[in-house]
């Protein structure tokens, strides 16, 4: 779909009742931001618009979002919607809302709408993928050992079912620029891969993979690029033609701050021969016979997490989560026994940071700073002894110099 019919059946769906609490939530919000005079008073806007408990200090967005009050409240009006006619709302002509939601992601993601469908979630999404393969005994399916269980075990399913062979690439802790991961793809590639299958974030050290690059390998080869995108949309403003992958699947209870349980998965056109899952056998529609019933509400309210982050600007979401990494890293400086391995290259980073302890055991640190400083990050890699942060734009300088304060505090007694 053109970006100006997306717009045009927006533009007309914004006018319909049931999008009108929604709408007057997103209006107010516009509202606000534009009366703001600088961008301090922007975030500060924004970042009223979330139901965190106050005190709290919340930065592991990697892992699960915060959904901010707009979203929350069209969440809740239409379940009651739904509930007040579910046959009705459910399979009736006011279902057909929920393609709007499947349009606006196909948007979200630099999509055709055909290429796109609605999930639970990246696991579900990579599970499609790989279930919707015919692979043969002896080929091979080329992944890292940073990877996901949730974008890994798909892979291993059909391995075991099929006789293929999944090869994993040694990632170091640090990456040093694209042209060295290029180059550890194309050094494992053989005349037997038949997929490459990379997260575009990864989840252990943050790394942004240059896809598009790996893409241009990839592609000449025949070989289909999938993604694990669990980590990127509405933390960077993602483009699928852009990246050249030929799959795409992400969680949108992440980043995009969506309703937990809800996500996108990318088939690109050339490619929907060779991935063809019994979830999409009767086509990509949101309600289909091969897909079943639906969770209505949370899809519709999905749909206004996306419309939360156009309000902003996708770019300057993007934006704003690089400048709180930036400065957490900076501040890290002054905390010692820790060793930032999330790479410094501005294009291989993100909005997540990742650091690796020296001295003390990450579980413990990370359960010290949630318990007495009730600030929350995520345990990482026991590989690494690593601790994940990630900065979002309910975010912002003081969580920061909160949460480092923190982990100095809790790394001088270990």
């Amino acid at each position: 779909m053109h970006r100006r019919t997306f717009l045009q059946r927006m533009s007309a769906a914004a006018a319909l009742p049931w999008l009108a609490g929604a709408t007057r939530d997103l209006d107010e919000l516009r509202r606000g931001l534009a009366a703001v005079p600088d961008e301090t008073a922007f975030w500060r806007e924004v970042r009223g618009r979330f139901l965190l408990r106050p005190g709290l200090v919340y930065m592991n967005a990697a892992t699960v979002g915060a959904t901010p009050r707009p979203v929350v409240s069209a969440y809740t009006d239409y379940l009651w919607e739904v509930e007040s006619d579910p046959e009705n709302e459910v399979f009736g002509p006011p279902s057909h809302r929920m393609e709007d939601v499947r349009a606006r992601g196909a948007d979200f993601l630099g999509a055709d709408l055909d290429e796109l469908a609605l999930t639970r979630n990246t696991t579900e999404g990579m599970d499609m993928v790989a279930q919707g393969m015919e692979l043969r005994k002896g080929d091979q399916i080329l992944s890292t050992d940073h990877e996901h269980p949730g974008g890994s075990i798909c892979w291993e399913w059909l391995a075991q079912r099929t006789g293929a062979e999944v090869v994993r690439i040694e990632m170091p802790a640090t990456v040093s620029s694209a042209d060295e991961v290029v180059s550890m793809v194309k050094s494992h590639l053989t005349p037997r891969t038949r997929v490459c299958s990379f997260s575009h974030v990864s989840t252990i050290t943050g790394l942004v993979m240059p896809m598009a690059a790996i893409a241009e390998v990839t592609r000449p080869r025949g070989i289909l690029l999938a993604c694990d995108g669990a980590q990127a949309p509405g933390m960077l403003n993602v483009n699928v033609h852009a990246l050249g992958v030929d799959t795409y699947a992400s969680s949108s209870h992440k980043w995009m701050l969506a309703p937990k349980g809800s996500g996108l998965l990318y088939i690109r056109k050339e490619a929907q021969e060779r991935v063809q899952p019994l979830f999409l056998r009767s086509g990509y529609r949101v309600y289909t016979g091969s897909g079943g019933t639906r969770n209505v509400a949370g899809i519709l309210a999905h749909g206004v997490a996306m419309g939360f982050h156009d309000t902003l600007g996708r770019d300057k979401v993007e934006a704003r989560c690089r400048e709180l990494r930036r400065y957490l890293r900076e501040a890290l400086k002054a905390v010692d026994g820790v060793k930032v391995i999330t790479p410094e290259r501005e294009e291989l980073c993100g909005g997540i940071l990742t650091i690796s302890l020296v001295r003390g055991d990450a579980g413990k640190v990370r359960a010290t700073l949630a318990a007495d400083h009730d600030v929350v990050l995520k345990r990482g890699s026991a590989e690494y002894n690593a601790i994940r942060i990630s900065t979002h734009i309910f975010n912002d300088e003081s969580d920061v110099d909160r949460a480092v304060g923190a982990l100095a505090t809790v790394m001088r007694g270990v």
